[in-house]
């Protein structure tokens, strides 16, 4: 197994969304932690290269993985797989559960990038999991990711944030797993 030191490209970014879990050593989690949300299970985590989503109720478990695409990850019940390029949204309904994703992959000039990236340094404090990963070079700012997330009722919302220095670009999230 390769041992990723730096995130990855941005271009090289996808989605995919399961109706399963997965095996927990197919996505390697740097940070993680759980909640119950309206007696049902879901589980966070971030990794180097991405961020994985679990929701378990009764019935069924959703599982959302955004890494790259040479990260090699099963095909069954792969219900979305989709480059994070742009915006986009999708929403699956489930028996019991809806599954509703955007994201957006917003390219910006440097300056811009480095002020967001401050703003997310003081955000990181104040988010449920957050991680640094090492920049391509030494003169390069720190990759941040980090959720944020909104134990509801009815439901949860993961809002998810990853910056790429290299492409001064912010991939961002946003994930609603509502119970019906």
């Amino acid at each position: 197994m390769t041992v990723q030191l730096t995130r990855p490209d941005v271009a090289d970014m996808v989605l995919r969304t399961y109706e399963r879990p997965l095996h927990p050593e197919l996505f390697e989690s740097v940070r993680s932690c759980s909640f119950s949300v309206g007696g049902q299970r879901a589980t966070v985590c971030l990794g180097m290269s991405g961020h994985m989503l679990v929701f378990r109720t009764d019935d069924k478990t959703l599982t959302e993985v955004a890494t790259t695409r040479e990260h090699s990850l099963p095909e069954h019940l792969k219900v979305i797989h989709r480059r994070l390029i742009g915006y986009r949204t999708h929403m699956i309904d489930l028996p019991g559960v809806r599954y509703h994703c955007s994201y957006q992959l917003e390219h910006v000039p440097v300056d811009i990038y480095l002020q967001l990236h401050r703003e997310m340094e003081a955000d990181a404090k104040h988010a449920a999991l957050a991680i640094t990963v090492p920049g391509a070079t030494n003169h390069s700012p720190d990759c941040i990711s980090q959720l944020k997330c909104d134990v509801l009722t009815e439901g949860l919302v993961v809002h998810a944030f990853h910056t790429f220095p290299e492409n001064t670009a912010v991939l961002r999230t946003q994930t609603l797993f509502e119970l019906l």
